[in-house]
């Protein structure tokens, strides 16, 4: 099935406290959790599906979709994925790239043609556009990758010195709850380069970030057919 803009969203991810497996314990609700360690032998985590050669099973480090009263096992623990639609968002875009290497010798000149081969990184950027919106957490957590961030609430003062770090988003880009169905969402993890916040005369406010996405916490797309409730 293809998909159209409006069949997604773009979500801010929000880690909450460690499930630690164990006699009894169970996945209290449906939704993403990152596999934070694996039983070595009884894991409730499911397996990989024997007849796909060549592909792996979960691990460490990586996240899946965990329905409810799934079985956590000792051994076994997952830190949920806390899903909050980012509220200032209009467009997110995407690009890859990787590079290659000419190893033409001498004797591809018989062939007529150059030899390549490609690096084994690739590397993931791109723009998420948007508008200020004085309400969003999410775009005060992105100011201060820049800025010092000050909140008066009426009581208390507060003042967060200016911060880098990753920050974890999750985009659906196509999300149904239509039993047997397919649904994709992808987890990219990202630094931020830069951002630009424009004040126009008139009309409303951008807010635009780019971004590089960080692959050391293990980004990905995950397909995921709907099952029955």
């Amino acid at each position: 099935m293809k998909v159209t803009g409006k069949d997604g969203y773009l979500y801010d991810v929000k880690f909450g406290p460690v499930l630690v497996g164990g006699a009894g314990v169970t996945v209290p609700k449906d939704g993403f959790y990152k596999i934070q360690s694996c039983a070595s032998t009884g894991s409730g985590i499911p397996g990989v599906d024997p007849a796909k050669k060549g592909e792996r099973g979960l691990k460490a480090g990586d996240f899946y979709f965990a329905r409810k009263d799934q079985e956590v096992a000792e051994g076994d623990s997952l830190i949920p994925m806390n899903l909050t639609k980012v509220s200032f968002v209009t467009d997110v875009g995407a690009s890859a790239q990787g590079q290659v290497f000419d190893v033409t010798t001498q004797i591809d000149v018989e062939r007529g043609a150059r030899a390549y081969v490609a690096s084994v990184f690739k590397e993931r950027s791109g723009t998420i556009n948007g508008y200020f919106d004085v309400g969003s957490l999410a775009q005060q957590e992105l100011i201060n990758e820049f800025n010092a961030v000050i909140t008066d609430d009426g009581t208390h003062i507060s003042l967060k010195p200016a911060q880098s770090g990753t920050h974890h988003f999750m985009l659906s880009r196509r999300e149904t709850i239509t039993e047997g169905e397919v649904e994709a969402w992808e987890y990219f993890p990202v630094v931020i380069e830069s951002f630009q916040t424009d004040k126009p005369i008139e009309g409303v406010c951008p807010f635009n970030f780019n971004y590089r996405v960080d692959g050391t916490h293990n980004p990905g797309i995950y397909y995921r057919t709907v099952e029955a409730a």
